[in-house]
């Protein structure tokens, strides 16, 4: 049996439902207004990405990395942040006893030292090894390249012995490119993911995780 050392967890709609806060921010900071929440839900999980849906509304702001920076800066500078998600909590204390590495992986065009105040009111900043986000990279990197590098730092570069919690279609289609192993994450607004095994509550993630590894040589 293999054992699954790193656990990479993405945050929003994973752990935390930030969506609403999300799609507030959005509008306020935007034309976007005759985009309903639902229809925002719909564009967020499309596998096109979120960007090409509100193209068509916002223009070419919906492409751009400052414009997404402002709206994630202005989320965490008003200081109303989402809601952890049932389970998350009990998971990560399960995996942290389990001796396990937790790190936040988030397609956030922050730097990943703006989350803590944040992971801290969720009462996960003592229960994770690290946190980045696509901000430390800066423009013209993407998802895949946030998770080499967290590989890179913490776990030697391998894709053995790792695997990746998201609620994304995207994300589960880049982890398959590189050959990590990923575990979906479903919620209301997403009912169907192709990833390695597929949770429908947080609480099933330490067993998930363990018959992951037994499948493992």
């Amino acid at each position: 049996m293999g054992w699954i050392r790193l656990v990479i967890v993405d945050l929003d709609m994973t752990l935390v439902d930030t969506a609403r806060r999300c799609y507030d921010v959005l509008v306020k900071l935007s034309n976007a207004n005759g985009v309903s929440f639902s229809d925002f839900m719909i564009m967020y999980y499309d596998r096109r990405g979120i960007r090409s849906g509100l193209a068509s509304i916002i223009g070419a702001e919906a492409f751009d990395y400052w414009f997404w920076r402002r709206c994630w800066l202005r989320y965490l500078n008003d200081g109303e942040y989402g809601e952890l998600l049932p389970g998350a909590l009990e998971a990560l204390r399960h995996l942290k006893g389990e001796g396990r590495l937790i790190v936040i992986a988030t397609g956030r065009e922050v730097e990943g030292d703006l989350l803590a105040p944040e992971l801290n009111k969720y009462g996960i900043l003592n229960l994770v090894d690290g946190y980045m986000a696509l901000g430390d990279l800066g423009p013209n990197y993407g998802k895949g390249d946030l998770l080499k590098r967290i590989l890179n730092i913490y776990n030697n570069g391998s894709v053995e012995g790792a695997v990746y919690v998201t609620d994304h279609p995207r994300d589960i289609d880049i982890c398959r490119s590189m050959g990590l192993l990923s575990i979906g994450v479903l919620n209301k607004w997403i009912k169907e993911l192709n990833a390695d095994k597929v949770i429908d509550d947080l609480r099933k993630l330490p067993s998930a995780i363990k018959e992951l590894e037994s499948s493992l040589t």
